[in-house]
């Protein structure tokens, strides 16, 4: 199967064969087994809290045209990334505490940026495409951003969805904090425990309908035309995003 690199980091227009995440469940492994999409683990931080050292939205960013911004230590995904002919740009110092272990976790949902610019480095501003930065509070705008479709996003985080407000070509959707777990906090992420694994179709860890705004989530997916596959019986799980990298190029060979 011919595959190549995401056009539009996040969206994938056709079937995604390979993402970058963190796996040690066996449900969600049998998830990605299903739809043949290979996982490039990410490698422990150990410079970061430990419920994040293993999160790939901490630790990498697609930024398109085949290049990434990759943590150090990323050999794995490094390796990947040249192996298929992509490139990369290595970013030192994320760490504990925050802004610092959130350097690269902003959201690229199609037209714009999201982002709380102050935190950027001027490694990650000098390579991030151009597009339009809407500037949030938020540091983990990634982690707070279901990215469901070009322009199409579901938040937990009130400053981002009052930020997006401002944008009439945005189809937002506010929902609470709360449903989504994590180790150590109070709450994990809605954008940590899901991510897109073809042009509508979402994948997340764990069971949809065990979230207080199932009903709420559900009909705006149904709206904007994205279906999702979910984890019956298991908690939603904040891992550091499913993040899509490469799809279908063409048909099978």
């Amino acid at each position: 199967m011919k595959e190549k690199f995401l056009d539009n980091p996040n969206l994938p227009t056709k079937k995604v064969t390979s993402v970058f995440s963190h796996v040690d469940d066996k449900a969600l492994k049998k998830a990605f087994d299903k739809f043949s999409i290979k996982v490039i683990d990410v490698c422990e931080n150990r410079l970061l809290d430990t419920p994040v050292s293993k999160h790939a939205d901490i630790l990498t960013n697609y930024v398109g045209n085949s290049t990434f911004l990759v943590e150090k230590n990323q050999i794995e995904l490094c390796n990947f990334i040249k192996d298929n002919d992509g490139k990369y740009v290595i970013i030192d110092n994320i760490k504990y505490p925050y802004p610092n272990d959130c350097i690269l976790n902003f959201a690229d949902i199609g037209d714009y940026i999201i982002c709380n610019k102050s935190i950027l480095t001027d490694d990650v501003t000098r390579i991030l495409p151009d597009k339009q930065i809407i500037d949030v509070k938020q540091g983990y705008s990634k982690c707070s951003v279901c990215i469901c479709k070009y322009n199409t996003v579901i938040t937990d985080d009130i400053s981002i969805f009052n930020s997006l407000l401002q944008h009439d070509d945005i189809k937002s959707l506010l929902v609470e904090k709360g449903s989504v777990k994590i180790d150590k906090y109070d709450y994990g992420f809605i954008g940590g425990c899901c991510g897109l694994i073809d042009k509508d179709l979402l994948l997340f860890n764990g069971d949809l309908s065990m979230h207080s705004d199932f009903d709420k989530i559900e009909k705006f997916l149904y709206d904007n035309g994205v279906n999702y596959i979910h984890i019956k019986g298991k908690p939603l799980t904040d891992i550091g995003s499913i993040i899509p990298i490469m799809e279908k190029d063409g048909e099978m060979i």
